[in-house]
């Protein structure tokens, strides 16, 4: 009996654009805390250095999901090629 992990390229897929959306926010947010006066009143100081924290935070997530989806794309791809390479074994009864 053999445990093996399968990997499903449509929820790689998924979690790669949910991966852009959590970007998207990251960056309104942070352009929002650099460049508007929208929380001035809540947070007077050190609104620059949470809008390059968050700026940074979204760069650092993106790249992790993109190299994740890379590597699980190359997984998958060699998983398919070695299916396609080995013939179907055969039982005689």
């Amino acid at each position: 009996m053999s445990f093996r992990i399968k990997i499903k390229h449509t929820w790689n897929m998924i979690r790669f654009y949910l991966s852009f959306m959590l970007l998207s926010f990251y960056l309104t947010v942070a352009f929002l805390f650099l460049f508007t006066d929208m929380w001035k009143d809540l947070i007077p100081n050190g609104r620059g250095l949470i809008g390059i924290i968050l700026l940074l935070f979204g760069a650092f997530r993106f790249f992790v999901a993109y190299r994740r989806f890379k590597t699980k794309k190359a997984r998958i791809l060699a998983i398919k090629s070695f299916k396609k390479e080995t013939p179907k074994e055969t039982t005689v009864e």
